[in-house]
């Protein structure tokens, strides 16, 4: 069994401030049934890492993870995304879906896509779960 480092109601609050400090729109009353689903899995995912210690959301609501399965284990901390993370994928082709996507988590977290590309995919998971929320 993995270790529960965070309780899961103190998880549910550092979500929940995450959402409320990031001014992140999620009212799943305005979501279809599968975005519904979607949202519900990631945030699950993200809570689940609070609760094993592994994501870290601070007072100002930033979320910094560190990978727990990747070579890599250094923290990355996710900024709040501006216009340079969505200008940052104009580099890219369309066809080049993921090669935009690991672009504008390194821009969103001052890294680079390699760091990205060279992460194992539970780590990967859970920082796409958070890129997605601040961009949906």
């Amino acid at each position: 069994m993995k270790e529960c480092v965070v309780a899961l109601e103190v998880a549910e609050q550092d979500f929940e401030r995450f959402v409320e400090m990031m001014d992140l729109d999620l009212d799943t009353k305005e979501m279809t049934d599968d975005d519904e689903k979607a949202f519900n899995r990631q945030r699950n995912r993200l809570i689940k890492s609070i609760t094993n210690g592994s994501l870290v959301i601070d007072d100002e609501g930033i979320p910094t993870y560190t990978p727990r399965r990747s070579a890599n284990k250094d923290a990355i901390t996710f900024f709040e995304p501006d216009g340079s993370t969505l200008l940052s994928t104009d580099r890219k082709t369309s066809n080049q879906r993921v090669g935009m996507l690991y672009v504008s988590m390194a821009e969103m977290t001052k890294t680079t896509p390699a760091r990205f590309s060279k992460m194992k995919a539970p780590d990967l998971k859970v920082c796409t779960a958070i890129y997605t929320l601040f961009l949906d």
